[in-house]
């Protein structure tokens, strides 16, 4: 999947809003279980906006699912493409979840 959005700014695999994992994993709650905070992006003192940073949509993610989601097929995400963002209890949640 190229096209994956990531709000979590100060997650390690975040680059200009654009997920570079090579694979993330899904749970049953819809939480993307990959999310590793990077603690050089949350000491930083200023943010730099998304367009100073060239979006980079050349990862190819594979996305594993155990969400029960319209998209889940055999525990494969076939969405055209997912937004992750934190939630209110600070996970990161995929947001194209449709519950099943």
């Amino acid at each position: 999947m190229k096209d994956l959005k990531c709000g979590l700014r100060a997650c390690v695999h975040n680059r200009a809003y654009c997920c570079a994992a090579k694979k993330i994993s899904v749970d049953e709650s819809a939480d993307c279980t990959t999310y590793q905070p990077d603690e050089t992006k949350r000491r930083s003192l200023f943010e730099a906006g998304g367009d100073f940073v060239p979006r980079d949509y050349s990862v190819d993610t594979f996305v594993k699912c155990n969400a029960k989601c319209v998209f889940n097929k055999d525990r494969l995400c076939y969405a055209n493409g997912i937004t992750v963002m934190d939630d209110k209890a600070g996970d990161a949640m995929c947001l194209t979840f449709i519950k099943d």
